[in-house]
């Protein structure tokens, strides 16, 4: 072989080590529970202590004779408190409190005297250093209040009841500055598990003309939006993200929509603490506005072909909430990094959707608005043409921005992101379509729909129903 050859021959095979290179470090990477970006990082990767290593055969208490269950009526500290305080009468001492509570304290003075000096000594002091010295403590006790929140209260209720503090005695607190108060908010909602938050004005035009029902308003009439409806906070998470990658089977929105919802609801109770007023728009039924251009508004994402907002760090992997408020606020501006150049070659979206609810065709107006158009009805269809959980969702794991945060997508992102050309979308597309194709989109369907139960990825271990149940 001369030089020439062998050079060549050389680059070739150096092309192709680096390119095996390139693949399977990328798949590692893939793989590293550090890539699952959202509220459930790392996926059991902080349990990193090694058990079975120390693992014995017996508890490492001890057993010295007889056992008894604890009383909960009396043994539990918060549980004989209550009725300690509402019976107690010191004339008649023990005789005032009811026979169980009575025995309890008969048997054991000592712990009657110490639950005694908290209702007699140390409550009556509390109130009165609360009075003078507890506003240093209102984002604190704020805070805690708004962990215990996971409903909405007065959730049909209209607005001009369940959007305020329940208590009427409760001051509005002067906030320094929207500046300061949108970085607070932010905050808040990062500690209540949300893995993005944006803040914008709210757009009275993705209000619903007529609300939706259980919302403690009128169907039938025209709903007006609340003047105290001024700013709309998006908080969200992912989805378990190994599962949506096995759409439509496997996956589920429950998830996701669950924590948003506990999110949104926490940070609308938060919000209330300090005296303003907020509402919960949570995923499923909860809504009286449009989401998806809200995020927009807010700098969450941009909206896609197929009509999901996709975002620069899950990419359409993201499942919001929304609170209304009046609480002053910096809103955020809107972002472009190129999804809409993107979308109009990529189409992956609309060629994988076995409904065909998604157009392979251009924007048209919609509302006074340009977007893509949509089918949410053949969408819905097609959630009672295949087995497996409710909904589909293929559309948001076949989504070429819908990866996990490893090196190998965040540099592919940011190619796509900086290049004017758009040559880079293009061959993005391309190497999606290549390295992760998808079934035939009528394999989607059920058997007697001539599909194969088909799921887009395969599942993870975890909901492989016949690994670990005799069917």
């Amino acid at each position: 072989m001369d030089r020439r050859k062998f050079l060549k021959a050389s680059g070739v095979a150096g092309a192709v080590v680096g390119g095996a290179g390139l693949g399977f470090f990328g798949y590692e990477a893939g793989r590293d529970p550090d890539s699952y970006t959202g509220w459930k990082n790392r996926e059991g990767g902080f349990q990193t202590f090694n058990r079975i290593k120390w693992a014995v055969d017996k508890p490492t208490y001890e057993k010295l004779g007889p056992s008894r269950r604890v009383d909960a009526r009396t043994e539990v500290v918060f549980s004989r408190m209550g009725p300690l305080f509402r019976n107690w009468k010191e004339e008649e001492g023990t005789k005032s409190l009811p026979e169980y509570l009575k025995k309890y304290y008969d048997a054991n003075p000592e712990i009657l005297e110490l639950d005694l000096k908290v209702k007699n000594e140390l409550f009556p002091k509390l109130r009165k250093d609360r009075d003078k010295y507890g506003d240093k403590f209102i984002l604190a006790e704020a805070w805690s209040d708004a962990m215990g929140a996971v409903w909405p209260e007065h959730s049909k209720e209209p607005p001009e009841i369940a959007d305020f503090p329940e208590r009427k005695d409760r001051k509005q607190l002067k906030m320094k500055s929207p500046e300061k108060t949108s970085k607070l908010i932010k905050k808040i909602a990062h500690q209540f598990g949300s893995t993005l938050v944006g803040i914008t004005k709210l757009n009275p035009d993705w209000v619903y003309s007529h609300p939706m029902r259980r919302r403690g308003l009128d169907t039938d009439k025209p709903f007006e939006v609340p003047k105290h409806w001024q700013y709309a906070i998006v908080v969200g998470v992912p989805m378990s993200w190994d599962p949506m990658f096995a759409n439509p089977n496997y996956g589920t929105s429950h998830d996701a929509y669950a924590i948003s919802r506990i999110i949104s609801v926490r940070l609308s109770t938060f919000i209330k603490q300090l005296g303003y007023a907020a509402r919960p728009h949570t995923p499923g039924t909860e809504y009286d506005l449009m989401v998806p251009p809200i995020l927009v508004d807010a700098g969450i994402g941009e909206q896609g072909r197929h009509s999901i907002v996709v975002t620069p760090e899950l990419g359409s992997n993201f499942r919001p909430a929304i609170i209304t408020t009046n609480i002053p606020l910096k809103p955020d501006k809107p972002i472009d990094f190129g999804v809409q150049d993107f979308c109009k070659s990529c189409k992956v979206c609309a060629e994988q959707c076995p409904s065909g609810s998604i157009t392979k065709g251009d924007k048209v107006e919609i509302r006074g608005y340009k977007r893509y158009p949509f089918s949410p009805a053949s969408c819905h269809n097609f959630w009672y043409s295949k087995l497996g959980n409710m909904g589909c969702r293929i559309c948001i794991s076949v989504c070429p921005y819908t990866r996990k945060a490893n090196w190998v997508h965040k540099a592919a992102f940011n190619v796509s992101a900086y290049d004017p050309t758009g040559l880079a979308d293009k061959a993005l597309t391309a190497m999606q379509k290549i390295f992760y194709p998808g079934p035939d989109p009528q394999d989607y369907f059920i058997p007697s729909l001539g599909g194969k139960n088909a799921s887009y990825r395969k599942p993870p271990w975890w909901l492989k129903t016949e690994d670990f149940i005799d069917l």
